[in-house]
This record gives structure tokens, C-alpha cells and sequence, in this order.
């Protein structure tokens, strides 16, 4: 074999063993964010509050999620496929007491790639025009 030929032949392997190599690595959720809008809810029973997350990864593909409640309380196991952008999924959350003030919460649990949780996302809702405390510093 010449050695011109032998060179190449090193330089293909290694440059072969490098790509299987990074197409070898593991997809890993890169953030997972979720916000309550309103924040804030005031006025008639059930007050009505969007849950909204947004999902990025390392590499497209199927992402495992579902909602969990400050309450305990969880939605049930959802996918969705998350490409090179990030992906929004959002739920609703209908809840209050007539003249009460509740202050709840929600995150985002990721099952798959890997088990990640969002920060929460906290809210208050008044129904029945009850006006939440004014806080004092």
C-alpha cells in the first residue's frame, strides 16, 4: 500500500469515528420555562388562568411533559415534538371561591430526555370583586 494511501485511510477512520461520535450524543432539554397570565385575577367564579410553558433542546425531538398544581394535582403525560426552536405548550386552570382570595401555582415537569422541572408559576385569583391584600414592605 502506498503511503499517500494510508494516510487517507487514517484520516477517513478518524474522521468517520468522529462523526458517529457526535451523533452519538444524548439529547438534553436546554430550558423549560412556565408563566401565569393573569398573574393577578379579579372578578366573577371561575376565574379562568392560562398556563404557558415553553420547552428547548439540545436536538430536535418528542419531549414527555405534564402540568403539575401547587395542589397536587397533575395533568395527565403529554408529547409534543420540539425542533430546532422552542416549543409553547399551555393549559388552562379554572379555580376560585366565591369572595376568596387563592394563591396557587403550576410548573412543568419533563419525563423525557431526562427528568427537569420548570421554576413555578404563581398566581392569585379573586373572584366575586374580593381585592387581594395590598402587601406592606
Amino acid at each position: 500500500m502506498r503511503p499517500i494511501g494510508l494516510a487517507f485511510l487514517i484520516a477517513l477512520a478518524c474522521a468517520l469515528g468522529a462523526s458517529h461520535e457526535a451523533a452519538a450524543q444524548p439529547v438534553s432539554v436546554g430550558n423549560v420555562t412556565a408563566v401565569a397570565r393573569p398573574a393577578h385575577y379579579s372578578g366573577p367564579c371561575p376565574g379562568v388562568v392560562t398556563l404557558t410553558g415553553t420547552i428547548s433542546t439540545s436536538a430536535p425531538t418528542t419531549v414527555s411533559y405534564r402540568w403539575e398544581r401547587g395542589d397536587g394535582s397533575v395533568g395527565p403525560v403529554l408529547n409534543v415534538h420540539v425542533g430546532s426552536a422552542p416549543r409553547v405548550v399551555t393549559t388552562t386552570w379554572r379555580l376560585g371561591t366565591p369572595a376568596k382570595v387563592v394563591h396557587a401555582s403550576a410548573r412543568l415537569r419533563i419525563f423525557s430526555p431526562g427528568d427537569v422541572y420548570s421554576s413555578e408559576a404563581s398566581f392569585t385569583v379573586a373572584c366575586g370583586g374580593v381585592k387581594e391584600p395590598t402587601p406592606v414592605d
